[in-house]
């Protein structure tokens, strides 16, 4: 099956970021940001296939008058300035056909939101996955149209910048239901584009337990541990993938194992299914004629030797049935072990951002103001989890092979030091707590 991956973030102001400074890199060009007077000289990036302008009117537009003008239209401090799609393209396809398919899926953009749209198409990386061909697409955040200059005019907020509350007095539940048509669309568009080139492969936006996938999904690295991995240098990311990916292994395993011993009880069953009895009369008279020679009783009957048939075809199959009991008692315990690693993954990540956030904040602050904390409360919650995640994984670890004690070890050595971290950033006895806090998801920053 081919990659799928089509996710969306925004470019925001209040992250520091710039739509100009993003067009600029992810085409290679040179662009200059009027608001900022900054230069921004990427021509010498290597890795851009390809590049474009689509706008809903089909006329295109010069790159850094577009994203001038995006960047011109908002005025607060914090604006989302242009949106991303981050699309994985089908390795199958050829370059040529990669365009088309990129450019199709902007033009849809452009037609069912009203805005602009800049594409730039990435061959992979000389030391990256071979297959990592993608396409950056940049959005503007408010729908254009052209003035009688024939320049863009930036008009009203397009529909995936609008809230919640905007979006239902138009009949849209939320956001995120924009956010999955895309998603689908993006499905549709490339899957018809494998099928035209004549491959089998497809793509699929559904989560692999949806898919009925007995694997646990990998943590996307992001570029900068990717490039350490790469160097050689253990991530605490890149330990809990290969974590993951050595758990998964010897669930593939386990399954095979199954699937085998299924295949097994049903050739045995067959193999008794084929067993003829002999016929009767010709074996009672045999039978009887050697008892009165030998002075014994008959050797067996047909309804005797029937029997015996079925006893021993009940027992072939309480072996068969402890058998795929056993696996299936090794199944249980080795989804509670991904179970386990899987919910130590998410925690670490629940811990790890709200920590480096505070960190970075204080190693920045200003020696007049207050030190940056962590809420007492969402830190208890976060030790209490990783206390409850150690219980459930000593129960498992005497049957649990030597392998996946190494991994959970390594992981828990990980999440013992986020905690440690996080522990660091407790507010003094003193300090009144902060009321701005989501105890579920950390501090409100």
């Amino acid at each position: 099956m081919a990659l799928y991956r089509a996710e969306t973030k925004p470019i925001s102001r209040k992250d520091g970021r710039s739509a100009v400074a993003a067009a600029a890199y992810r085409s290679g060009a040179s662009l200059v940001d009027d608001r900022t007077g900054n230069a921004h000289d990427y021509t010498r990036r290597r890795g851009v296939v390809a590049t474009g302008i689509i706008t809903p009117d089909g006329q295109g537009y010069e790159r850094n008058a577009l994203w001038n003008g995006a960047e011109a239209a908002e005025k607060r401090k914090d604006a989302r300035t242009a949106r991303e799609w981050v699309l994985a393209l089908p390795a199958e396809l050829t370059d040529a056909q990669r365009l088309d398919l990129t450019a199709q899926f902007s033009r849809s953009l452009a037609e069912r939101f009203g805005v602009a749209v800049d594409f730039a198409i990435h061959r992979p990386g000389r030391e990256g996955d071979e297959r990592n061909h993608h396409a950056h697409v940049l959005t503007t955040t408010r729908q254009v149209s052209r003035d009688a200059s024939g320049a863009l005019a930036f008009g009203d907020k397009a529909l995936p910048e609008q809230s919640d509350a905007q979006l239902r007095k138009q009949g849209i539940e939320r956001g995120a239901v924009l956010v999955e048509e895309v998603r689908a669309l993006w499905e549709a568009q490339a899957n018809a584009s494998l099928e035209a080139a004549g491959e089998a492969a497809r793509i699929d936006r559904r989560s692999l337990k949806a898919r009925g996938i007995d694997r646990t999904p990998t943590v996307h690295l992001g570029p900068s541990v990717t490039a350490l991995e790469r160097r050689g240098r253990r991530t605490e990311g890149g330990n809990m993938n290969r974590a993951i990916e050595q758990d998964n292994e010897q669930r593939a395993a386990l399954t095979a194992e199954i699937i085998d011993l299924q295949a097994e009880r049903v050739r045995i069953q067959s193999e008794a299914a084929r067993q003829v009895a002999p016929k009767p009369a010709r074996r009672e008279r045999k039978h009887g004629f050697l008892a009165g020679y030998y002075g014994s009783e008959p050797l067996s009957s047909p309804l005797q030797h029937s029997n015996r048939q079925a006893e021993l075809e009940r027992q072939r199959q309480q072996e068969v049935e402890a058998e795929r009991q056993r696996h299936e008692a090794a199944r249980l315990r080795n989804e509670k072990r991904a179970e386990i690693l899987k919910a130590a993954n998410a925690l670490a990540e629940r811990i790890k951002a709200p920590v480096e956030r505070t960190e970075l904040l204080n190693r920045f602050r200003n020696p007049w103001d207050d030190w940056h904390e962590l809420n007492e409360a969402w830190v208890r919650q976060r030790e209490a989890e990783f206390a409850r995640l150690r219980a459930r994984a000593e129960e498992l670890m005497p049957r649990a092979p030597s392998s996946w004690r190494d991994l959970i070890k390594a992981v828990f050595e990980v999440l013992q030091g986020l905690i440690e971290r996080m522990q660091k950033l407790l507010p003094s006895p003193d300090d009144d707590l902060d009321d701005d806090w989501d105890l579920d998801n950390g501090p409100g920053m």
